[in-house]
């Protein structure tokens, strides 16, 4: 793949993400959180496994290392991170959500210095608080008041519960031994997924709003199955192409098109503070990212 073509996938990739935001919003008003993450592993899960065959050939021989990674990842993305981020959703305002995500970068940074022994230089220090700063100013909706009386908005506070199970997913993806492909890493992954959250949505959300779903919970579902899941899979291939610092350069264009396309598509307020902590939190992950 050419860098000209390479720039031009990872643009689309980072549409492709930014318009989950204010899509999800949409499907949460016809489907509950664990529905709308079961139909997408449900819906994806063959067709990773059949990409993986088709460039990989028959699988190999699984190893107990495999099983952990396909685990864990599943457990710590769409089980955790995806149904907890999709429950805060609800609450919340796309807007909010794009920014503070953005911040998982920067989490990402910390914890990999505990865990994993990464330095932290002074840039990266700085970073780390801009981008603390950058979320109390989220979270708060510019107001002191709110910061003075804890009296924070559910959804921010799940929006970021379920960058833990984000931060850990990507530590654990660094840290595992596997030598799998990742297409086959995502498949297995997908179908440890399907496998325990389809009895959990059917027990807890039942199958009637499924059924009952119009054309825009099936799109979105569809949506967030297709684009959205294969566009990782195209993002790593511009990393190889450009690398990952350039390749990052276009997620951290992620918050700033979310806002767009929210106030675009759903007609959400722009205030002071979104661009302020949008503006803050990219900042600060390009330092804490710095090496």
């Amino acid at each position: 793949m050419s860098h000209r073509n390479a720039y031009i996938l990872l643009s689309l990739v980072a549409l492709l993400w930014a318009g989950n935001f204010p899509a999800s919003k949409i499907g949460l008003a016809e489907l509950g959180p664990i529905t709308l993450t079961t139909a997408r592993a449900v819906l994806i899960t063959p067709v990773l496994i059949l990409l993986a065959r088709i460039l990989h050939g028959p699988f190999p021989t699984f190893r107990r290392r495999d099983y952990a990674t396909f685990v864990v990842l599943s457990l710590t993305g769409l089980v955790g991170n995806t149904t907890v981020w999709f429950w805060g959703m609800k609450y919340t305002s796309p807007i909010n959500a794009g920014i503070l995500g953005a911040a998982a970068p920067a989490v990402v940074a910390v914890i990999g210095a505990l865990w994993l022994g990464d330095r932290l230089s002074g840039p990266n220090m700085a970073g780390i608080g801009l981008t603390v700063a950058a979320v109390l100013l989220t979270i708060s909706h510019g107001s002191i008041e709110t910061l003075r009386t804890f009296s924070f908005n559910r959804g921010d506070l799940l929006i970021l519960t379920s960058e833990i199970g984000w931060v850990t997913y990507a530590l654990y993806s660094r840290a595992t031994t596997t030598q799998l492909a990742p297409v086959t890493i995502m498949a297995g992954a997908h179908v440890v997924s399907a496998a325990l959250l389809l009895p959990l949505a059917l027990a807890v959300e039942g199958w009637t709003p499924l059924a009952r779903a119009g054309w825009p919970g099936w799109g979105v579902v569809l949506y967030g199955a297709f684009p959205v899941t294969l566009g990782h899979l195209w993002f790593y291939q511009g990393i190889r192409t450009v690398g990952a610092g350039r390749a990052a350069v276009f997620t951290n264009l992620i918050p700033f098109l979310v806002i767009g396309l929210s106030w675009g598509i759903l007609g959400e307020l722009i205030r002071w503070y979104h661009a302020v902590g949008a503006t803050v939190v990219i900042a600060g992950v390009v330092l804490t990212t710095r090496r």
